[in-house]
């Protein structure tokens, strides 16, 4: 008897859900996005694309990888490879304020920086899907398995079926719930005793603050327990800036994102250099505080049965790595490989051929996201920790030395190899080498 018609079932249509679908149309697999919203949106300003982003869109869809890349902010007038610059938050007994330390380079790949507003990126990708194969309004509840389909309960009463469940909805992933439970560790995103506040300046206004050769260039600063990100966004027209103090040790509130929050951002950077105390005075009142919440327990597995989750659902991170969103098209693109591979396939049950295009996907991608979870939650140390008052020349070698080690296994990947890989490693347990 022959397998029944193959579907995929995509929870959440943000940045991951939205490049899965793209895969999955490129592939000619057949699929359905669930967005709870009334529309695709995104939360956030700016958005920072690793050179493995690209790698992944244009595995996704050639097409759409170029085009990316067309898109994306780059820093104006400086060498193609520069990721950002690294200066000074404050002076020290050694060094004036906004002090250059040190230059963080994508080499040899000529990319450097790249920004997107989140916003215009997902509509970007939006625009690319199909909108028959997209269903508004729709917040999954419930999720039962069967041998044939999984069916999907949503809180309008309506139901579904599909072959297959990949969760893309973010880091209080419903999906993540109902696979783990609730009472399990891994199951709920924790406060990272992290946030930031957020603004977004014209530029023009910016380079009075900074002056025109630090205003448009991609900067890290780095001060007492903390640091400031400032990168163009919007082809150069607007800067987004992000101020990250020191930790905070616990989270009292409900909400994640906390409105008219100036008095106490200027409480946390009171002990910073005029540069930065220069931007927070031009900031407004209503600036708001942005918690941070990571998945810091991984699961044992991210799938079971014929449901999956990928990207912010199985691996929230902190964005002081910048590779939050990176992440996700990896996922997305290796995904998009095994369920062709599973669609397609005669050897094993259906259900097998599931399970092993799973187990392919996790294979390949669980080690190299959850190191990437990992370091750039760590990274806030690497950021923050660096500035002292006798800071020393040793010091920002030993950084500088520290940054050339962080980021290039995150930059170059071959995503196409990890692909391969997992489809090896699914044809190995549908050919009865491993249990599938």
């Amino acid at each position: 008897m022959s397998n029944p018609p193959f579907h995929v079932a995509i929870i959440g249509g943000g940045l991951c859900g939205l490049s899965l679908a793209i895969a999955l149309t490129k592939r000619s697999i057949s699929h359905t996005i669930y967005e709870a919203r009334a529309s695709f949106t995104e939360i956030g300003a700016g958005i920072n694309l690793g050179p493995n982003t690209i790698e992944a869109f244009k595995l996704i869809d050639s097409d759409i990888g170029d085009a990316i890349f067309s898109l994306a902010t780059r820093n104006p007038g400086r060498k193609k490879d520069l990721w950002m610059d690294c200066r000074l938050g404050a002076p020290t007994d050694d060094f004036e304020d906004a002090k250059l330390i040190y230059q963080i380079t994508t080499a040899p790949l000529p990319i450097g920086t790249m920004t997107v507003s989140r916003n215009e990126l997902l509509q970007f990708l939006a625009q690319r899907t199909k909108p028959e194969n997209a269903r508004y309004n729709k917040k999954l509840v419930d999720l039962k398995h069967s041998d044939d389909d999984v069916t999907l309960t949503f809180d309008d009463g309506s139901r579904d079926t599909a072959s297959v469940v990949i969760g893309c909805d973010g880091a209080h992933s419903v999906v993540r719930r109902l696979l783990l439970g609730p009472d399990n560790p891994a199951t709920s995103a924790k406060f990272a005793q992290t946030g930031v506040y957020r603004a977004v300046f014209p530029i023009e206004k910016f380079e009075k603050l900074l002056g025109k050769d630090q205003a448009g260039v991609s900067t890290v600063r780095l001060g007492p327990g903390g640091y400031v990100i400032h990168y163009p966004i919007d082809g150069g027209k607007n800067i987004n800036v992000g101020l990250w103090p020191g930790n905070k040790e616990v989270w009292e509130h409900e909400a994640w994102v906390i409105p008219n929050q100036k008095s106490q951002m200027v409480e946390d950077f009171k002990a910073w250099g005029p540069t930065v105390q220069g931007l927070i005075k031009e900031m407004s009142d209503e600036t708001a505080f942005w918690a941070t919440f990571t998945h810091s327990v991984p699961p044992e597995s991210y799938f079971e049965g014929r449901v999956c989750i990928i990207g912010d659902s199985a691996h929230s991170m902190g964005p002081h790595q910048g590779q939050g969103a990176s992440q996700s098209m990896e996922d997305a693109c290796v995904m998009a490989e095994v369920l062709q591979a599973a669609s397609s396939a005669s050897a094993g049950t259906a259900a097998q051929q599931v399970q092993a295009a799973f187990a392919g996907y996790e294979h390949v991608r669980k080690p190299r996201f959850e190191k990437a979870l990992r370091t750039s939650n760590e990274a806030f140390s690497f950021w923050g920790d660096l500035w002292k008052s006798k800071l020393s020349e040793a010091d920002l070698e030993a950084f500088a030395k520290q940054a050339d080690e962080r980021f290039p296994w995150l930059w170059h990947p071959d995503i196409a190899g990890q692909g391969r890989r997992a489809l090896a490693e699914m044809n190995r347990r549908l050919n009865g080498n491993a249990d599938a």
